[in-house]
């Protein structure tokens, strides 16, 4: 039969080594997390500034290109481009925001379920961008649409759609790929640390 002593000290042991895993799991996690979100933080930054350097390189081009010689569609069509990429500066800046405002320091259980909820793959805020793409396609339509020949309107269409389609396509296949290979493992960790806690 064991010694009565001998087993509690066993258990301290295994208890103890318990919970070095644990700080040393949470350490790691937090290390990735914290690495993540600061390449988010500076990609989110890079983006707003290209957008909205495209925005003013756009409304440039719209104020300088001759009144007289384009159509009433065209002006609509530049200025529809001014707005999405304007759309898409705003959007990378409220990302931005939110990536700054990421706090570590919170409860354990919160800042888990903060880090679940930020690598979520589809959250409304995805939507947001939907509204920059519709612009850019409208204004695409607007801007090759000849006027004089109202019939090629149909043609005008399908052709944009034909490209616009694709690239947002594309589009979210790198994103989805992105989120599996870096994102998708943090809040895998994030869910089942949280379920830990919560038994």
């Amino acid at each position: 039969m064991q010694n009565p002593v001998l087993q509690i000290i066993q258990s301290a042991m295994i208890n103890n080594t318990t919970r070095n895993n644990s700080v040393n799991n949470m350490d790691q996690f937090i290390g990735k997390l914290q690495k993540e979100d600061k390449r988010n933080l500076l990609l989110t930054r890079n983006f707003r500034w290209i957008m909205w350097s495209l925005a003013i390189l756009y409304a440039i081009m719209f104020i300088v290109r001759p009144f007289s010689t384009n159509t009433i569609y065209e002006h609509i069509g530049w200025s529809l481009y001014v707005l999405t990429f304007v759309s898409f500066g705003f959007i990378f800046n409220y990302l931005k925001k939110e990536y700054q405002q990421v706090d570590y320091g919170l409860p354990t259980l919160k800042m888990l379920e903060n880090a679940a909820k930020r690598y979520k793959l589809f959250q409304r805020k995805v939507l947001l961008a939907s509204a920059p793409v519709l612009l850019l396609d409208a204004g695409m339509v607007l801007v090759t649409f000849d006027n004089e020949n109202p019939e090629t309107l149909l043609r005008t269409i399908l052709v944009t759609q034909a490209l616009i389609i694709p690239a947002v396509g594309i589009g979210l296949i790198i994103g989805i790929s992105i989120w599996r290979k870096r994102q998708k493992p943090l809040r895998d960790n994030a869910l089942e640390m949280i379920n830990e806690l919560n038994k």
